[in-house]
C-alpha cells in the first residue's frame, strides 16, 4: 500500500476474526511491525461485522476477500457481500479449506461457468480450484485440501440456484456433523 498526500493509506486491510486469541496476536504483530495504520483486526463473525463495514467504507470498496475458515459458509458470506454492495467490480476472492471441511454449495455456484453469451462462450465468473497439502499436516499422512480463486464479476439477475442445491446442502449438513463430532454416526 502507499500513503496519500495527507499520510492516509491508499488502501486498508480489514480482518474479521472469530477467535479472540487470533485478534490479539494479529493486533500485536501489526503494532510490533508499526503497520497498525494499514490494517485493522476486528473480533466477530462476518455476518455481524460486514453490515457495519459498508457504513464505514462505502459501496464497491472490497477489492480482495480471503476466506479461511470452515468452508460451508463461503457462499453465504459471498452472497452477503453482494447484497451489501461491497464487492468492487473486479474483486478477487480466495477461499481456503474448500475440500476439508468442504464447500459444496460455493463450488456448485462459483466453480462452473454461469451462463453463455448465445455464441457458446462462457460469461460471468468461474472459480479456479487448486489442490494443495494442508498447512501443518505434513508427514506420511499428508492431507489434501483445495483453495479456490475467483475474479468477481456481478451476475445480473442472479438466481438462488435452490433447485440445484439439495444434494450439496445435504453434503454440507453431513460434513458439519462430522466436523463437530469427529466421526459419522
Amino acid at each position: 500500500g502507499s500513503r496519500g498526500a495527507a499520510g492516509a493509506a491508499a488502501w486498508q486491510v480489514r480482518s474479521l476474526e472469530v477467535e479472540p486469541l487470533h485478534v490479539c496476536v494479529a493486533r500485536h504483530l501489526l503494532n510490533f511491525g508499526e503497520r497498525s495504520w494499514l490494517a485493522e483486526v476486528r473480533s466477530g463473525q462476518a455476518r455481524d461485522l460486514l453490515p457495519r463495514l459498508i457504513d464505514e467504507v462505502g459501496e464497491r470498496a472490497a477489492g480482495l476477500t480471503f476466506m479461511d475458515h470452515r468452508g460451508t459458509r463461503f457462499h453465504d458470506e459471498l452472497h452477503l457481500l453482494e447484497r451489501l454492495g461491497l464487492p468492487a467490480g473486479s474483486m478477487n476472492t480466495i477461499c481456503d479449506n474448500v475440500l476439508h471441511p468442504g464447500a459444496p454449495v460455493f463450488l456448485w455456484e462459483e466453480a462452473r461457468p454461469s451462463s453463455n453469451d448465445g455464441d457458446g462462450r462462457c460469461v460471468g465468473r468461474s472459480a479456479t480450484v487448486w489442490s494443495l497439502p494442508e498447512f501443518m499436516a505434513g508427514g506420511e499422512g499428508e492431507i489434501e485440501d483445495w483453495m479456490a480463486f475467483e475474479r468477481y464479476a456481478p451476475r445480473p439477475g442472479r438466481s438462488s440456484g435452490a433447485s440445484a442445491r439439495p444434494a450439496a446442502a445435504a453434503a454440507t449438513v453431513r460434513r458439519e456433523a462430522v466436523w463437530r463430532r469427529g466421526s459419522v454416526e
